[in-house]
């Protein structure tokens, strides 16, 4: 990720002979969410879109990388033959029954048997994600998961693993409430904690909210945000 303009990316990119994906991260948005200090810096995410690990990359194990790959794509889909087109476009969209149907119609040789069993690996892997963040009490990331996920299953048999997700989450009296604190955590993780003023409010929210919600997923998130605020300081 880089927040330079597209110009002197693609001639970096060009004269290093980079083969690795790159995307734009304009105004930096994203690197104040992962709270990057200095570059370079690095996010592992696993192939249920958590993020597992974040720090410079020299510290990266090799052990974690593979233990986030399972349940990956064997292969990036942008070396998926062009027959895959219309799989490739319902992934990026998320729309799990239809990439699973256009799946079914590519042939051997185009990787048809193998990219079918990796989505269904990955559909098996979010709805298990899901149903954990629920057990753990992280209520918005289990809502988030829950309403994407309900409307692009269709038909297939792990949609009820959803609906009895939703039902569990309307049945919480307590759900709105501890979900509401965690959006605003999440929009402090967001806001640019760089400038002083925002840095100190957010530090004051968070003190309240480690206390408000303290023995609860949310008070958690708080305090452990705010140790992250804390070592983000000391960092200078």
């Amino acid at each position: 990720m880089t927040d330079e303009p597209a110009k002197l990316t693609v001639d970096w990119i060009e004269k290093k002979a980079v083969k690795y994906a790159y995307a734009y991260d304009k105004g930096g948005k994203l690197s104040r969410y992962f709270g990057v200090n200095g570059i370079p810096h690095a996010v592992l995410i696993d192939a249920n879109g958590k993020v597992v690990w974040a720090g410079h990359p020299g510290n990266l194990e090799p052990a974690a990388i593979e233990k986030a790959l399972q349940g990956a794509l064997p292969k990036p889909m942008w070396e998926w033959p062009a027959s895959a087109k219309a799989v490739k476009t319902a992934v990026q969209k998320r729309q799990w029954a239809d990439a699973l149907t256009a799946a079914s119609k590519l042939s051997e040789a185009d990787g048809g048997p193998v990219i079918s069993e990796a989505l269904k690996q990955l559909v098996v892997g979010r709805v298990s994600a899901m149903k954990l963040a629920l057990e753990s009490g992280d209520l918005l990331s289990a809502q988030d998961s829950a309403n994407q996920l309900v409307k692009s299953l269709g038909a297939l048999p792990e949609k009820a693993d959803v609906d009895t997700v939703l039902a569990a989450l309307k049945a919480n009296k307590e759900a709105p409430r501890l979900i509401k604190a965690q959006q605003q955590i999440r929009s402090i993780r967001e806001s640019d904690l760089n400038k002083s003023k925002v840095f100190d409010a957010a530090v004051q929210d968070l003190k309240k909210l480690a206390k408000d919600y303290s023995g609860t997923y949310p008070g958690k998130e708080a305090s452990d945000l705010l140790d992250e605020l804390a070592t983000k300081k000391r960092g200078g």
